[in-house]
């Protein structure tokens, strides 16, 4: 079920956003159910997935040539789609986890962009 929701999201949202540069092209490898923005290429060597008794644990990284508030805004606008609630910028809780995405470069990029998922605490 999960995957027939992420294929119709996948289709639909470049209807939904404007902007070429909030499209997201690839879904990162660490936690497929999170997506690159555009412009952004994956590290996939430098990630890392534990899989817990209570829950899962990803640290993923990527960089490219895109505009550090352009991916945030990203974020911002395609994770409440996917379930996700943003607690503060770059902050994120769904169900029982929480998502922190770091944006860092200068305002015209490139960037680099760390992604850390984890369990909250019971």
């Amino acid at each position: 079920m999960l995957r027939w929701f992420l294929l119709i999201a996948a289709l639909i949202a470049p209807l939904a956003v404007a902007a070429p540069t909030a499209r997201a092209t690839d879904y990162l490898a660490a936690a497929s159910d999170l997506p690159l923005a555009a412009g952004l290429k994956e590290q996939p060597d430098k990630g890392a997935v534990f899989d817990t008794p209570l829950g899962r644990i990803v640290t993923a990284y990527a960089v490219g040539n895109a505009k550090p508030q352009a991916v945030l805004d990203f974020y911002d606008d395609t994770l409440p789609q996917l379930g996700w609630e943003r607690d503060k910028p770059g902050t994120y809780h769904r169900k029982k986890e929480t998502l922190k995405i770091d944006v860092v470069g200068p305002e015209q990029g490139p960037c680099k962009v760390s992604y850390t998922l984890s369990s909250q605490n019971q």
